[in-house]
């Protein structure tokens, strides 16, 4: 990432907060468009099958992705994301995403997600675009 961008580390700690304390996700890494997240599985987090809801996958990639936007300078909103779910994550403990920004244009950015499990399986490639919202646009 370019070194001369301008992060909102106002916007980034409030996102990074709330995504932490709604969602049981901890944030191990946060640096120029990269963000790394963990959570520690608990047994609401499995659907009857005893894997993880594909919707907490979704939601720790987005969030994720959200944190590693911001940190490479963004500020907006996700526009389109779309997953592949490579394998299950029955009798997981741990999932561990990493997320970096791999173009930041203007108005659009192009972010990917990985998220493995405690042994560093592949469970899901995640690609999301997001929309940046002009510095002084009045986002309503």
């Amino acid at each position: 990432m370019a070194e001369n961008i301008k992060i909102n580390h106002e916007a980034l700690k409030t996102l990074k907060d709330d995504i932490e304390c709604k969602t049981g996700f901890r944030f191990i890494k946060i640096e120029n468009g990269i963000a790394i997240s963990e959570l520690d599985l608990q047994e609401y987090h499995f659907n009857p099958y005893g894997i993880p809801y594909g919707g907490v996958l979704f939601t720790m990639a987005d969030d994720t992705a959200g944190v590693a936007f911001i940190s490479a300078g963004g500020n907006g909103v996700t526009v389109n994301g779309h997953v592949d779910y490579l394998r299950g994550a029955r009798n997981a403990e741990k999932l561990i995403c990493t997320s970096k920004v791999r173009k930041a244009g203007k108005r659009i950015f192009y972010i990917d997600a990985d998220i493995v499990n405690e042994k560093d399986l592949d469970l899901c490639r995640f690609k999301f675009v997001f929309f940046n919202f002009e510095v002084n646009e009045n986002i309503k």
